[in-house]
């Protein structure tokens, strides 16, 4: 007998595939954990109620830009983007980005209609800002709005100068930090201060843009997204908030509730984790079973959060 001299060859096995997170996006109100593997796009729905299972490893990279009509375009630089930012895009990918551009008045007009809207966050926390009217509501989902009303819409200059009369007006702001919105959470629901903040928001907005050109809306419906984001009871009253991740690591739990970009996830029956999804967008993320036990967290830098104590000053002697 003679060995073979043709012994059959064993592929080695693939490389698992490369799938960059993109971050968490709103589909038609429907918030979704969104990568890219090759030219495709991998969404993993994140309504209340459903498994969150995924590791991550490797360097953190930039995540290109979008424009409309082409979508996502990746970054030719492949970039690498520090662990802590919240904004996963390298300086190059920042200045080509379209919403980017137009947030920063480095776009003039770009011949699409646009809506003027006011966002409520809490007592005393009131937006004026604007979107592309074929988003949709996707904008005001995104950056966690609790109440929010269209009140125009325009041309991008027509809208971009609204903006800019109602925000140097006082009556609202052009952006608040998320800090700041995360912590108000506590003091919610306030029903009633939110539909009468928007309404009065919005007479005393039109009023001062009756010669703007734009087609107003005074009886748009006010929305109140404080019971649709988890929130009819408030925040947990203690909950451990991710600060950072490290290169590598993984995470399982429940989602309980998604406002914005953040998540609250149940992990191993203990204190509820908050998770900033912007904190994975440009990390290498695969998919991991889960099981009865659920697998926990490893690779997260967390820190406790307490509601504050309100103290009723006259009952206290």
């Amino acid at each position: 007998m003679h060995a073979n001299s043709n012994p059959v060859s064993v592929p080695a096995p693939s490389p698992a595939p490369d799938r960059l997170c993109t971050g968490l996006s709103w589909f038609e109100e429907k918030p979704a954990l969104t990568a890219v593997e090759g030219g495709d796009l991998r969404l993993k729905a994140l309504s209340p109620g459903t498994r969150l299972a995924l590791s991550w490893s490797g360097r953190r990279r930039c995540i290109g830009w979008t424009a409309p009509g082409t979508g996502r375009t990746p970054c030719a630089e492949d970039a690498e983007i520090g662990g802590a930012a919240t904004l996963a895009q390298c300086p190059a990918c920042q200045n080509r980005d379209h919403g980017l551009a137009v947030a920063r008045d480095r776009i003039t007009d770009d011949g699409r209609s646009y809506q003027l809207y006011l966002a409520w966050f809490a007592p005393g926390m009131l937006k004026v800002g604007i979107t592309g009217v074929q988003r949709g509501v996707a904008r005001l989902l995104e950056q966690g709005a609790i109440g929010y009303t269209v009140i125009a819409t325009g041309t991008l200059p027509a809208a971009r100068r609204a903006e800019i009369t109602v925000s140097a007006s006082g009556l609202a702001k052009e952006r608040y930090r998320s800090r700041a919105k995360v912590e108000a959470w506590w003091g919610l629901p306030e029903t009633e201060g939110l539909r009468s903040a928007l309404s009065e928001g919005r007479t005393k907005a039109l009023r001062m843009l009756a010669d703007h050109t734009l087609d107003a809306f005074p009886d748009g419906p006010l929305v109140d997204n404080t019971t649709f984001f988890g929130l009819g009871d408030g925040a947990p009253a203690t909950y451990r908030e991710v600060e950072s991740l490290d290169d590598s690591g993984s995470l399982a739990g429940e989602v309980r509730a998604v406002i914005g970009k953040h998540l609250f996830l149940a992990v191993d029956g203990g204190t509820p984790l908050l998770l900033d999804t912007r904190l994975l967008a440009g990390r290498h993320t695969v998919p991991i079973a889960d099981d009865s036990n659920g697998i926990g967290v490893a690779g997260v830098r967390t820190a406790e959060r307490r509601r504050p104590l309100l103290y009723d000053t006259p009952t206290l002697f």
